[in-house]
């Protein structure tokens, strides 16, 4: 004997973790909907048009499409239950497992907090800025006037070591940082002593 499918209209409950107020399901047979764990007294379950007339009133199956499509869309007349029939096969899919979220403890966990970075340049803080003279014997800044570089690299010249080159640069808005100085040597306008 051939399996016949069966339909049920699952009432969702905030333990399903579905987010429809209903659920629509196929199953290929009676035995095949034996896994389903969420059926209770208030499913819509049938197999054929004569069950469904037989079982629910047309005001239960109205209630049903109203939750799910905010009011009922099927036509009364000539045939609701046929009409209903369709809807949900339609609707239908097959039925799978909601998994269940795991339980969080209560149990208070410490959480060690990163150390906040701090920057480290790669240059000796120590190191003296020695300034190197352009053509006419005067050093030369590379920059745009007024621009941040120019305040940077203006900063880095009037200090004698990294430190103190970073320190003041820092305190600029917006700062600078070693990458000033990095451009500073690459371009030649300054070398680090010892």
């Amino acid at each position: 004997m051939a399996a016949i499918k069966t339909y049920a209209v699952l009432e969702n409950c905030i333990e399903a973790n579905r987010n429809d107020a209903y659920s629509y399901f196929v199953f290929k047979s009676l035995r095949e909907m034996r896994g389903c764990k969420e059926l209770n007294e208030y499913s819509i379950v049938y197999q054929n048009l004569e069950q469904l007339k037989d079982t629910f009133t047309e005001e239960e199956l109205r209630s049903v499409v109203s939750a799910t499509e905010g009011e009922c869309v099927l036509p009364k007349h000539p045939s609701f239950y046929h009409s209903f029939f369709d809807y949900v096969a339609d609707k239908a899919k097959k039925y799978k497992p909601v998994s269940k979220e795991k339980q969080m403890s209560a149990e208070v966990i410490n959480i060690d907090v990163k150390p906040k970075r701090v920057a480290k340049s790669k240059y000796d803080l120590n190191a003296k800025i020695l300034v190197l003279a352009g053509a006419s014997g005067v050093y030369q800044n590379p920059y745009r006037e007024n621009s941040n570089r120019w305040h940077n690299f203006e900063a880095l010249v009037k200090s004698p070591t990294v430190g103190e080159a970073l320190a003041a640069m820092k305190a600029l808005s917006p700062g600078g940082n070693s990458v000033d100085i990095r451009l500073a040597i690459e371009k030649g306008c300054i070398q680090l002593g010892e």
